[in-house]
């Protein structure tokens, strides 16, 4: 059994989105756009925690903005070959197939349609399938203590239940034996002098209050003389080098409470029933390696389908993106990017390989980003944007530098992902070989950021709004290139710049040459000169080329300061337009 897609209509924040899934999914995306609310409404479907009064819903789950009256969740289920699932649904499954919807409104009562198709839907007695087919969930606000106490004694009945008679039967002798060496031991207690001694002055102060005191004495029991109280008050702990610790850290905590419940969720297997799984951030106060591993851990625990919603890049990195859903928010309405998962989305991402790693993860999770050429330009650009008081963290921006990726597989994501992005790229003049005859090769020069930037328009950026660009590179883009031997040609330049004009119209920057070189023909030009102890402006860009990040890096923490004349430099403006793309964002989902 699987769902095959969810599609939500006028509840909470989704206007109208089907959203595909995977065996295994992942659904991210940031704070408030409707990861809980997509779990929400397949709870409204499977979650049996849920009563026929929790189903009726309240106006505010009707979506506001489109001032709707109705709500309209609906499922398809597919590969439903399980036995209890085929006499449960009977008629209403067709080549393992069968629809599933929840309907309301605001002036009516909820109702549940089956059917092997949306056009065959008919109204059914509330959820009559659950206790065949149901949703286990943990949220976010799970109390781990609260739950250890209240799970620990169904581990101990569940484990009691499925032992064999020959094991029941020496449990019962051994606890017997229990009872008697409980019996010596609480007289050994009641027989130490302190003991006897501590309440002697207690009781001849109550003798003199009250006259029935005196035939009464106060004693202290142990509160364990009883050896089915004892066996029912079990703590857990965990041991250390044979030693027994308390719990008590949230992380170790959290471990144990998902470990606690996957084994719950195996004890509780059975062939009369399918279950998947939903567990909302499972990263709750755990470093990065972990997230990690118990991602994995969840994964690799179940054969059911499981959804898992996560703020952790750390969690993002181990799923396929086919497997991924990219909630975000557009017009105050949510939406989910490329439906879903879906190969088109895994496509966007084969340029990363079969995992992406946290850096490339951070993507999902960002209103804007900024792809620069290396470190040396996350570096520089981080601290001017501190200076300039644009505050990167706030407005969810992240500065990625796509060394020895390339921008391509870096835009292909943004794209995917409908995820806004401002680029800058080196443009300097490199050298390659022509062959023009089968005797005669030529050496020819040409602007590498330009021929980089077409390129990117040529197999990325076909709108009709770039279309006129990618014409006039068409026409034009032969004489960005010349004969190595001579001089930069008037049609090279005027190729540079019409390109370099047009595409900052798509947020897209070309440097002069490269960082070091804008900087130093920059009012930064005198603070380089001084930390360098050069003359030129050559000589300035030949140390600051040595070790670009580490010496870009110790002249930020020396000379930040400085930084403040470049408030107004073209340097500075594509951070600008990063700020103004993030805050876009947020404006239009107020």
């Amino acid at each position: 059994m699987r769902i095959d897609w969810i599609r939500i209509k006028g509840f909470r924040n989704f206007v109208d989105e089907k959203i595909n899934f995977a065996n295994q999914t992942l659904i991210i995306g940031a704070n408030d756009v409707g990861k809980t609310n997509l779990i929400y409404a397949l709870r409204i479907l499977f979650d049996r925690g849920l009563s026929d009064k929790d189903l009726e819903l309240h106006n505010s789950d009707y979506n506001v903005y489109t001032k709707t009256e109705s709500i309209e969740i609906t499922v398809k289920v597919t590969e439903v070959n399980q036995d209890c699932l085929m006499s449960t649904f009977k008629g209403d499954i067709k080549d393992g197939t069968v629809f599933i919807q929840y309907k309301n409104t605001k002036t009516g009562e909820f109702q549940i349609l089956t059917g092997h198709s949306e056009e065959t839907l008919e109204n059914k007695l509330s959820r009559y399938y659950i206790k065949r087919l149901n949703m286990e969930y943990v949220n976010t606000n799970r109390n781990l203590s609260s739950f250890m106490k209240r799970e620990k004694n169904q581990i101990l009945e569940d484990a009691k239940s499925i032992l064999g008679e020959e094991l029941k039967k020496n449990d019962e002798v051994a606890v017997s034996t229990m009872k008697d060496d409980l019996k010596i031991l609480n007289e050994k207690i009641d027989n130490l002098n302190y003991i006897k001694r501590s309440l002697e002055s207690v009781n001849t102060e109550l003798a003199k209050l009250a006259i029935h005191n005196e035939n009464q004495t106060l004693n202290f029991k142990n509160a364990n003389s009883d050896i089915d109280s004892l066996l029912d008050n079990l703590e857990l702990t965990y041991a250390s080098d044979g030693e027994t610790l308390t719990l008590g850290g949230d992380g170790r905590n959290n471990q144990i409470f998902l470990a606690t419940w996957v084994a719950k969720q195996k004890n509780k297997k059975t062939l009369e029933k399918v279950t998947f799984f939903a567990v909302e951030e499972p990263e709750a106060h755990l470093h990065p390696h972990q997230q990690k591993k118990l991602s994995n851990y969840l994964l690799e625990n179940f054969e059911e389908q499981v959804f898992i919603t996560t703020h952790s890049p750390h969690i993002a990195s181990e799923f396929r993106p086919d497997k991924i859903v990219k909630l975000y928010s557009r017009n105050k309405k949510t939406m989910v990017a490329k439906g879903g998962c879906s190969e088109e989305l895994k496509l966007s991402f084969d340029d990363f390989g079969y995992r992406l790693d946290a850096i490339t993860a951070d993507v999902f999770f960002v209103n804007a980003v900024f792809l620069v050429e290396g470190p040396s330009e996350k570096l520089f650009y981080t601290a001017l944007a501190k200076k300039l008081k644009i505050d990167l963290d706030r407005l969810n921006v992240s500065i990625i530098s796509v060394n020895g990726v390339g921008f391509k597989p870096y835009i292909k994501i943004c794209l995917a992902l409908d995820i806004p992005f401002v680029l800058r790229t080196d443009n300097d003049i490199f050298n390659k070989s022509k062959k023009v005859s089968d005797t005669e090769t030529i050496e020819l020069s040409y602007h590498a950021g330009v021929s980089r930037v077409m390129g990117i328009y040529e197999e990325l950026l076909k709108n009709e709004e770039t279309n006129p660009l990618i014409e006039y590179w068409k026409v034009n883009g032969k004489y960005n290139e010349w004969d190595s031997r001579d001089k930069v040609p008037a049609k090279a330049n005027s190729i540079l710049q019409y390109v370099s004009k047009e595409i900052e119209k798509d947020n897209i920057f070309l440097s002069s040459v490269d960082l070091e070189h804008d900087l130093v023909m920059s009012n930064l030009f005198s603070s380089l000169k001084n930390y360098y102890n050069t003359r030129t402006e050559t000589s300035t860009v030949k140390k600051m080329q040595q070790a670009k990040a580490e010496n870009m890096l110790s002249f930020l923490s020396d000379k930040f300061d400085t930084l403040d004349c470049l408030k107004e430099d073209k340097i500075a403006e594509p951070l600008k337009r990063v700020q103004a793309l993030a805050e876009r964002v947020v404006r239009v989902n107020e």
